[in-house]
């Protein structure tokens, strides 16, 4: 009798773990938070996609005259990595 009580407070305590989860990842604060984040996101990548495509013509050219090592050692080259996407337009 031991084993079937512990068998169905187990299925109950599955059961009541799922409601709970269900409710958790259903509720609306969370859904719009989420929501929310992947919007921003998504917002945030096409600011920075128009931003390249606005400067490659400065930024690029000047990340590509720059030696090997002032790409890697001067502040100004560190994040423009992305000119890789635009050499074929300069």
């Amino acid at each position: 009798m031991n084993a079937v009580g512990n068998l169905i407070r187990g299925t109950a305590a599955l059961g009541a773990l799922a409601i709970l989860t269900g409710a958790v990842v259903l509720n609306p604060l969370v859904t719009g938070w989420m929501g929310g984040y992947v919007a921003n996101a998504k917002f945030q990548e096409q600011g920075v996609e128009e931003a390249h495509e606005r400067y490659f013509r400065t930024l690029c050219t000047d990340y590509y005259n720059a030696s090997y090592l002032e790409r890697w050692t001067s502040p100004r080259h560190f994040g423009n990595g992305w000119c890789a996407d635009y050499k074929h337009r300069l």
